[in-house]
């Protein structure tokens, strides 16, 4: 394992943090729970102040370690930064004296209930992305462990992407550039998007930057999402249907929901069956949201024409996966998300909730009770 030394900084407050401190300490009188500094006691019986912790345990990209605003975090606690992947074990090496965890959202590390008996000092968990369902929220709230998130901070980068991929599947970019490096000059035939039906499973903030890109192609928008809300729909451009009609209706169906116990394969064979024959999936939101042994058959048996896919049901995609060898399938490796400005605004918003929750005024966190616990 990578030692501490090499792999994380531990810096001291420079001097024009006064400001910053005072208000640190501020909090502190009004709640121990986020305060900048523990009190512990040496042997002698004294009182000594030492700083909060903050840890970065997956900086895969080295976003967070070249981001200008990490200032701010050294500015009111030490910081250790980890630029690889982290095992179980090492995770929990990693995070043992950690105040608070910043995550690398892109990085995928999972915190459950084993991680969080490994850090007895952990007041705030931040995922920098919007998607918690790799913490165990509900473990954390039992121990009064914060956890927050960056809602938001990728929607229109996703979206783009859906588009992109949505031309590629449209026109066979890839399968055609692939022709053309082996040799081969033969056109294949797409389909134009203008007049076409986009169907939305999930109205979020992510459709809503899709639905009008969609509208601007010529292409009539309807939607599905669990309230089904008319005026929600309205609002961003699309027509509430049931998801019986949207499958029906549309030419593309592009998927917008989170992954829990309701959406898991909530598009199976019976779902592929109904939509048009031909018609184009879309998935830029979890994996397991598509029963993908279902998909392969849709895909092969031509019922669906083609599919975009972001996310996997297993990510990385394994080796010998069927997708690898389906021409209809244009794949990308979770990388909606990741645009320079996009990125940005994520590392930019997490600090934020960080200097915010050890300011004694927390902001996106997701689990409110553990606050009061």
């Amino acid at each position: 394992m990578q030692s501490v030394s090499a792999a994380c900084r531990a810096i001291e407050v420079p001097t024009g943090a006064t400001t910053s401190l005072a208000k640190a300490r501020l909090a502190a009188r009004r709640s121990q729970r986020h305060s900048s500094r523990r009190t512990m006691r040496n042997p002698s019986g004294g009182i000594v102040q030492r700083k909060e912790t903050i840890v970065v345990p997956d900086d895969i990209g080295g976003a967070f370690r070249g981001s200008p605003g990490i200032y701010r975090l050294r500015a009111v606690a030490t910081v250790e930064i980890h630029g690889t992947r982290p095992s179980d074990s090492e995770l929990i090496e990693r995070v043992r004296n950690a105040t608070v965890i910043l995550s690398f959202r892109p990085a995928f590390t999972r915190f459950p209930k084993p991680v969080l008996d490994g850090a007895p000092h952990l007041k705030l968990i931040c995922i920098s992305g919007t998607g918690v369902e790799d913490v165990a929220v509900s473990e954390a709230t039992a121990r009064g462990i914060a956890v927050a998130n960056v809602p938001g901070p990728s929607n229109r980068a996703v979206a783009e992407h859906c588009l992109a991929l949505l031309f590629a599947v449209a026109r066979a970019v890839p399968a055609q550039d692939r022709a053309i490096r082996r040799g081969e000059w033969k056109a294949m035939q797409g389909i134009e998007l203008g007049g076409k039906t986009l169907g939305i499973v999930g109205v979020s903030g992510i459709s809503s930057e899709l639905a009008p890109f969609a509208r601007a192609l010529g292409m009539k928008v309807i939607s599905w999402s669990r309230n089904n809300d008319p005026a929600r729909a309205a609002a961003i451009g699309s027509q509430a249907v049931s998801l019986d009609e949207l499958l029906a209706a549309a030419d593309v169906v592009s998927l917008h929901v989170r992954l829990n116990d309701a959406t898991r394969h909530m598009i199976g064979a019976d779902q592929l069956a109904r939509m048009k024959r031909g018609a184009i999936l879309i998935n830029t939101a979890r994996g397991g949201v598509v029963d993908e042994a279902a998909l392969l058959r849709a895909l092969q048996s031509g019922q669906i024409g083609g599919a975009g896919l972001d996310v996997f049901e297993t990510e990385p995609l394994p080796p010998g996966h069927p997708f690898l060898t389906t021409e209809n399938v244009v794949m990308t490796p979770v990388s909606a998300w990741s645009t320079v400005d996009a990125s940005a605004r994520m590392i930019d918003q997490s600090i934020e909730n960080v200097v915010q929750f050890l300011a004694g005024t927390p902001v996106n966190v997701v689990n409110l009770t553990a606050l009061k616990a």
